[in-house]
């Protein structure tokens, strides 16, 4: 099927066609996943792939920031301001040709992960966002479904030295199938903060921070699952990932998560909680590799679970890989569920059950929600 609908996308005219066949050529080594394939072990979900969506044209009032329909970046419907730099891709490999075949060479030359790789090839109308040195901005991603097809939006944010960009995704309507791709790169002593309340499918992160530079990640947003890996790459670098999943019904999430150190002085953490009802599954999976050359790293993992069924079930699997002999590094998992001492103080001061329930689940979330404010 897959095969199919990528002999129909060829298009020797396509301005990304050389991109698309380093995608297709990637994902085609890979292959997608293999039953019991440790990267994907705990996803159950079978996974469905309907026809590609094709560009749809909207007419509604533009939005402040960045919008796609149906995976297709959409710069009439988009407001950045200047001195931002927003252009579909084919536009921009016009003017950072060089930056952007780098980026994709060394993006698709270590993934791992079939998935993205497919974004490669199948993307719609990707968008390339470069933040100048010392701007600061804040924008909003917007993902606008309006068909059951696949969707494969892509979105590439470069920042310059010194600048500041605080952005937020959501979404309208549902796809078919979503697969997205994010990539970041902060040049010294940037900051982005980005904070995830769409819902979808796949999504992959990737992410490479230089000296000095602090990176931000809220993923709340229903997903499949998430694929996130950050390079560290240089000095007094900063990583801060934190994610919330609540479920119920049969649905299932799963974070996959590569903490790259791969320099000295270099932090990282990453906080995961779940809330799960029902029959809804969570996994973490989370690795943080600390190479030889990074002494005084300090790298952080907790995934903390909230089971509420007895049918409901939660996956951990944090670990460290660690090469430098100066490191502070800690990596930690629980599953369990309510106090029960702590819903009768509750209910011995006149909260109904339903009530002290849900101040706990409400206590328990806080922490990871008040770092999207």
């Amino acid at each position: 099927m897959l095969e199919t609908y990528w002999a129909d996308l060829l298009d020797p005219k396509d301005p990304l066609i050389t991109y698309r066949k380093k995608g297709w050529d990637r994902f085609e080594a890979i292959g997608l996943p293999r039953p019991k394939q440790e990267a994907f072990q705990y996803l159950i979900k079978k996974l469905q792939f309907p026809k590609l969506a094709e560009r749809n044209t909207l007419s509604r009032e533009a939005v402040n920031g960045l919008v796609f329909v149906d995976g297709y970046f959409e710069d009439s419907l988009s407001l950045v301001p200047s001195p931002l730099v927003c252009l579909p891709l084919e536009n921009a490999i016009r003017s950072y040709g060089l930056f952007l075949q780098n980026r994709y060479a060394f993006l698709l030359g270590q993934e791992t992960d079939p998935f993205a790789a497919l974004n490669g090839a199948f993307q719609g109308r990707g968008v390339f966002l470069y933040v100048p040195p010392k701007c600061k901005a804040a924008l909003h991603l917007l993902q606008i479904h309006t068909c059951l097809d696949m969707v494969s939006p892509r979105l590439h944010i470069y920042l310059g030295r010194n600048a500041e960009l605080d952005i937020k995704q959501t979404a309208e309507g549902k796809s078919g199938f979503s697969n997205s791709a994010i990539d970041f790169v902060l040049d010294s002593g940037a900051k982005l903060t980005f904070v995830d309340e769409a819902e979808g499918h796949l999504q992959a992160i990737r992410a490479t921070l230089k000296r000095d530079s602090k990176l931000k990640t809220v993923l709340l947003g229903k997903k499949l699952r998430h694929s996130i890996k950050m390079e560290l790459a240089e000095e007094n670098s900063e990583a801060e990932l934190f994610g919330l999943a609540c479920l119920e019904g049969v649905e299932e999430a799963h974070v996959h998560v590569l903490m790259e150190h791969a320099a000295p002085h270099t932090r990282s953490r990453q906080h995961f909680k779940s809330v799960l009802k029902e029959k809804s599954r969570f996994s973490f999976e989370g690795k943080i590799h600390v190479h030889p050359i990074a002494q005084k790293t300090e790298a952080y993992q907790l995934n903390n679970n909230l089971v509420l069924s007895d049918e409901a079930s939660a996956n951990a699997k944090p670990n460290l890989e660690i090469f430098a002999d100066d490191v502070k590094a800690s990596h930690g998992a629980t599953v369990g569920q309510l106090d029960p001492e702590a819903l009768f103080y509750l209910r011995s001061r006149g909260l109904g059950l339903e009530q002290a329930r849900e101040w706990l689940i409400g206590g328990f979330c806080k922490e990871i929600l008040d770092h999207a404010r």
